[in-house]
């Protein structure tokens, strides 16, 4: 299905002075408006093709399922419509899970104000994947024509949907494809959303399975996205058909230490599960290792980590991903138990994860004897570990390794 209300525009700086070239994209007879109470917004990136650099500007309007009800329902008032149509409009998004106007019992002059003024569809899909174990994974392109990833993970009844926050990564965390990739701008709350909507669409009516966990664990920093992040997040778990209907408890919100981030998530009083990727107990390896460990020391991310727990009574989630000869020592494990026990007990989990492969990369998964030794260590010293499965591996899909591969 093409993507609409998106204008793309290069410039193209040569040796001899600029010269402007549009370029043409899918349905964008668009004329920019303020209907909605904003101009459209502008996103750019520099880049360079065949000797000559570039710069390109787009013009993205917002999605519709960015807004809030309460947003939606002043859009109505300001733009002489009655209110009340935002329940419409809510139901028909979120219930009915539409990707087009078409069909929406409203006034004509109101689905006419708003395909002017909003996208319904953000994310085209490029392509879908499917490993022998069931996962798969979904490449779309935003309407600017950037790279998203989304992967489902099913059981037989149930399917966790691990969703993007941003196209790209700017946390460079060395082991990461991700990571490696930089950041090209972070999604609207829409744009997350509609990659959940999106595996539900998928299930269709047959009722095999059903979203039951989102993992924000695909492309990016979901904190460094935060208010766009929250907004997702909120109305995912709003019911139906304000929202998706869903239990904050089967959501979960990872991070690599942010810390100032991780305690005003905290004090939202939301009973979701939250993660820190730590990946390394001493700051001289997690300094190599995730660059924003320079910033926020190990021992800061903990203390951020065990204050979620207090204020939600959530137990924390602790990943990593065993490097081999480079985080998995037997002393690291030990200091790791040590380091968690000091803050108390029974408010976090660890989870083991053997490192996935990914290309250039100069680092492999440790050993499986090295392996159960660290997850030893640490249930000898009382921390509740589990060793997590790697699923989706053959087709780029597991945790680490989203790059917008084909």
């Amino acid at each position: 299905m093409p993507l609409h209300n998106a204008v793309v525009k290069n410039f193209i700086l040569g040796g001899y002075g600029r010269r402007e070239t549009p370029v043409p994209f899918p349905n964008t007879e668009v004329k920019p408006t303020a209907a909605n109470g904003t101009l459209p917004k502008w996103h750019g990136r520099v880049g360079r093709r065949r000797g000559l650099f570039y710069i390109q500007l787009t013009m993205l309007f917002q999605d519709i399922k960015s807004l809030s009800n309460e947003e939606l329902r002043k859009f109505l008032s300001d733009n002489g419509h009655k209110p009340y149509r935002a329940e419409q409009i809510r139901v028909w998004l979120f219930k009915l899970m539409k990707q087009t106007y078409e069909g929406l019992n409203v006034p004509a002059e109101l689905c006419e104000l708003l395909e002017r003024s909003f996208r319904i569809k953000s994310l085209n899909e490029e392509i879908k994947m499917e490993s022998s174990d069931g996962t798969i994974k979904w490449l779309y392109k935003t309407a600017d024509n950037l790279p998203v990833e989304t992967v489902m993970i099913p059981t037989e009844t149930r399917a966790s949907v691990c969703v993007s926050t941003q196209s790209g990564c700017a946390m460079d965390c060395k082991f990461c494809r991700t990571g490696r990739m930089g950041l090209n701008r972070s999604l609207e709350a829409g744009e997350i959303l509609e990659q959940v909507i999106n595996v539900y669409r998928y299930f269709g009516d047959a009722g095999e399975r059903t979203v039951t966990n989102v993992i924000f664990m695909g492309m990016g920093e979901p904190l460094a996205n935060y208010n766009r992040l929250m907004k997702a997040v909120r109305a995912m778990l709003a019911p139906q058909p304000d929202g998706l209907g869903m239990s904050a408890r089967g959501i979960t919100i990872s991070s690599v230490g942010l810390v100032p981030a991780i305690r005003k998530l905290a004090d939202e009083n939301l009973p979701v599960t939250f993660a820190l990727s730590l990946h390394a107990p001493d700051d001289g390896l997690r300094d190599e290792l995730i660059p924003v460990n320079s910033r926020w020391k190990v021992d800061e991310a903990l203390d951020a980590a065990r204050y979620y727990f207090e204020k939600t009574g959530r137990r924390v989630s602790i990943e990593y991903a065993l490097i081999k000869d480079m985080n998995d020592h037997p002393w690291r494990a030990d200091l790791l138990a040590e380091k968690l026990n000091e803050r108390g007990r029974g408010w976090v989990h660890v989870n083991p994860i053997p490192l996935n492969p990914t290309p250039g990369s100069i680092w492999t998964a440790s050993e499986r004897d090295v392996t159960d030794e660290f997850v030893r260590r640490l249930e000898d010293a009382g921390i509740p570990t589990t060793l997590r499965d790697t699923r989706g591996k053959e087709i780029d899909g597991a945790c680490g390794q989203l790059a917008a591969s084909e």
